[in-house]
C-alpha cells in the first residue's frame, strides 16, 4: 500500500521538525498510539492499538529515524507485530520546506502487512488510515500552533 500527501502546519521547520521527534507531542497527536519512548535520538519503540472492521490489534514495533539532509528531508523505517493479528513494515520518505512561516510537510509512504491485518480489503485499511493521518494532522497543527503562542 502506497500513501502520498501534502499538509501545511504552522510554525517554522526547525520546530516542526523538532515536535515531529518528540514521543510527547506524537502521543498527543497520533490517535491509535498507545505508548512511545525514545531509546536514542534516531530509534524508538512503540506500541498501536486500532480497529480494522471487526478485527481490534495491538501492534508492538521499532521505528527509526534516519535524517538525510539535517531538518530538510528524513526517512522513516517502522516494524511491528501483532501477534495472530500479523505483522507491518512500513518506509515514509518526508520532505520539510519552508513555506511564509509555515511548514510544508510532503510525505510518500510505503506499508507491506502480513497475516490477518494483510488480509484484510485493502479499501478497508487505506480508510482507516486515511483516518488516521487527517487526525494527525490536524491534531499536529493544534499543537504546533499552541506552541507558537
Amino acid at each position: 500500500m502506497d500513501i502520498t500527501g501534502t499538509h501545511s502546519v504552522p510554525g517554522p521547520r526547525d520546530r516542526v521538525f523538532a515536535a515531529l521527534c518528540d514521543p510527547a507531542v506524537l502521543m498527543r497527536c497520533i490517535p491509535v498510539l498507545e505508548e512511545m519512548e525514545r531509546l536514542s535520538p534516531t530509534d524508538y519503540a512503540a506500541r498501536v492499538r486500532t480497529t480494522l472492521g471487526p478485527m481490534k490489534a495491538r501492534f508492538s514495533g521499532r521505528l527509526k529515524l534516519e535524517p538525510e539532509d539535517g531538518l530538510h528531508r528524513y526517512r522513516l523505517l517502522a516494524q511491528g507485530n501483532g501477534g495472530l493479528a500479523g505483522a507491518v513494515k512500513g518506509e515514509a520518505l518526508v520532505i520539510l520546506e519552508e513555506d511564509g512561516g509555515r511548514t510544508l510537510l510532503t510525505y510518500s509512504l510505503t506499508v507491506a502487512l502480513g497475516g490477518a491485518v494483510g488480509r484484510l480489503a485493502a479499501k478497508l485499511v487505506q480508510a482507516k488510515t486515511d483516518r488516521v493521518l487527517a487526525a494527525f494532522f490536524e491534531r499536529f497543527a493544534e499543537e504546533i500552533h499552541a506552541r507558537l503562542d
